[in-house]
């Protein structure tokens, strides 16, 4: 239950500091991805099943508040939820690295969803303007804000195992 509850916490947070943090902090018009962020971090260290979860639950947020289309972004996260869950076998807490990466590819593949979704059904055909302009500015900065959220995400799930265990000495 209280990993419920901190999931779901964690992710109004997330979009809190997604949409009014970080929409202030723009840099070259573009914010960091922080739901992306959560959604990776989540099913790497818990797999696919949380992954899932968090990814829907992520989106359908995004759904409510950004798409025309009910779905759409909790159907793409919910998806990489699960694929990055495949790779929850291999990870291991001090490995800072396969997080980043596949946060990073997380990005790219939603930046030419978005692309297809959004840019191609509006007849904007540069795709190589939009990927200078927009998929790999937000890619480098998701990355580099990432570091951060994934050590304060990592701690988080650390706590939780620990309160899960019994034995909570944590601060």
């Amino acid at each position: 239950m209280r990993r419920i509850i901190v999931g779901g916490i964690g992710i109004i947070l997330c979009f809190v500091c997604q949409t009014a943090l970080f929409g202030m902090l723009k840099l070259a018009d573009i914010a960091p991805n922080i739901m992306l962020i959560l959604v990776a971090s989540v099913a790497v260290m818990r797999g696919q099943k949380e992954g899932m979860l968090i990814g829907f639950f992520s989106g359908l947020l995004l759904d409510i508040f950004y798409s025309p289309y009910l779905g759409i972004f909790a159907f793409v996260f919910m998806v990489l939820g699960f694929i990055d869950g495949f790779f929850h076998r291999i990870y291991y807490s001090e490995d800072t690295f396969l997080p980043l990466v596949l946060i990073a590819a997380n990005d790219l593949v939603y930046g030419f969803l978005l692309y297809i979704g959004y840019g191609l059904l509006k007849n904007h055909l540069h795709m190589f303007t939009y990927i200078r302009r927009i998929i790999l500015p937000e890619l480098v900065y998701t990355v580099a804000v990432s570091v951060i959220f994934y050590r304060i995400f990592l701690r988080v799930n650390i706590w939780l195992e620990q309160y899960e265990k019994g034995s909570v000495d944590f601060v």
